[in-house]
């Protein structure tokens, strides 16, 4: 039962899973029979207890949400940095760019077509 797409979150791990359990009417509860999840689990990562799950565990929940893991910011975060990690060119313009306060004016003149 595939659903209609939710848009990627740019919310931190734990209100993006409570913005996507109300976009899909599910409780955590729901979201626990699907992805076998305990509920104090999911709680613990949604008021920060836990940390951020981690690939495996978010995997799990974004199936159980119906949408893909790179929903989530901390998933996209974590691709980006091993993507860094192998281009330490980038890497090392991106942290200039940041350190000079630019990044924002760099994106504007270099940024991609396609954000998404």
């Amino acid at each position: 039962m595939s659903r209609d797409p939710l848009p990627p979150s740019s919310l931190p791990f734990g209100p993006a899973l409570r913005a996507a359990l109300a976009a899909r009417g599910m409780s955590f509860r729901d979201l626990e029979s699907r992805c076998l999840v305990p509920v104090g689990n999911l709680h613990d990562h949604v008021t920060g207890k836990r940390p951020p799950p981690g690939d495996d565990l978010l995997s799990r929940i974004a199936a159980g949400l119906d949408v893909e893991p790179a929903h989530f910011r901390e998933w996209r975060e974590r691709r980006l940095v091993e993507a860094l990690r192998d281009a330490p060119e980038v890497e090392l313009w991106l942290s200039r760019q940041v350190a000079a306060g630019r990044l924002r004016e760099a994106w504007r003149r270099l940024g991609p077509r396609d954000a998404s």
